[in-house]
């Protein structure tokens, strides 16, 4: 009878995952997340809170390396169970996937070269190239922003570096706390355009459709680290020069 009901309880709940949980997240997005293939290891916010969340869960976590595009695909094939990767919650995600409250403001920035003297404002934009990541809701900003413009889309964030660089692109546009990480650890080599520009809904814990049950005990858990102070701590750990 005890196991009958252990059984029963383990359908309807989070609390009785037996298995490891698979985590996608991106290679590269610091200060978001940073796997060092080297020393196989992720560090960085996203990391940490999915850590934690993972810990409050009381399951087992393994991180699994995509490039981001490819994290909606490896979700809808249950190559994962969840996906922590900067992902920001749109009405068009919300109709293929399932995602936990927000646990961050999601907003965008434009950057380009510190020496580029002809852009110093977002008025200075129009006409130009602009470079998006792929998989990622800035192509659809941009066209929003700037009717005539022709966008770029690189696989990963390295590439527009390298684009700007090579003068491909003449900015691109990126979430705010990365480009902000940007500036601050590339003092006099990129500089931001304009303010930050608010986008979708938040960033969020990101699982297929079916997942519910999961997604509300993450949700939980979420609200309990906004009252412990959890989310204080982590702020000041990866976003100190905010």
């Amino acid at each position: 009878m005890k196991s009958f009901v252990l059984f029963i309880l383990c359908i309807s709940s989070v609390f009785c995952y037996s298995k490891n949980l698979t985590i996608g997240s991106s290679k590269f997005n610091p200060p978001f997340e940073t796997w060092a293939s080297q020393e196989s290891t992720y560090y960085g916010y996203d990391i940490d809170l999915m850590m934690e969340i993972c810990k409050r869960l009381n399951v087992a976590c393994k991180f699994k390396a995509y490039t981001f595009n490819d994290l909606f695909e490896a979700t809808k094939s249950n190559e994962v169970d969840l996906v922590i990767s900067s992902v920001i919650i749109t009405k068009t995600r919300q109709k293929q996937f399932l995602f936990s409250i927000p646990y961050l403001e999601s907003y965008s920035q434009y950057i380009t070269s510190a020496d580029n003297a002809s852009i110093n404002t977002p008025d200075d934009l129009y006409g130009k190239k602009i470079g998006v990541r792929k998989g990622t809701p800035y192509g659809n900003q941009v066209r929003a922003d700037f009717r005539n413009n022709t966008i770029v889309v690189y696989p990963l964030i390295n590439d527009m570096f390298v684009g700007l660089q090579n003068k491909e692109i003449d900015a691109f546009v990126l979430d705010y706390e990365s480009a902000k990480y940007w500036i601050a650890t590339n003092p006099g080599i990129y500089k931001l355009i304009g303010n930050k520009i608010p986008i979708g809904e938040g960033y969020a814990v990101m699982t297929h459709l079916e997942n519910a049950e999961l997604i509300n005990r993450i949700n939980q858990i979420i609200l309990q680290m906004e009252d412990d102070g959890t989310f204080i701590h982590l702020y000041s750990k990866y976003f100190e020069w905010r």
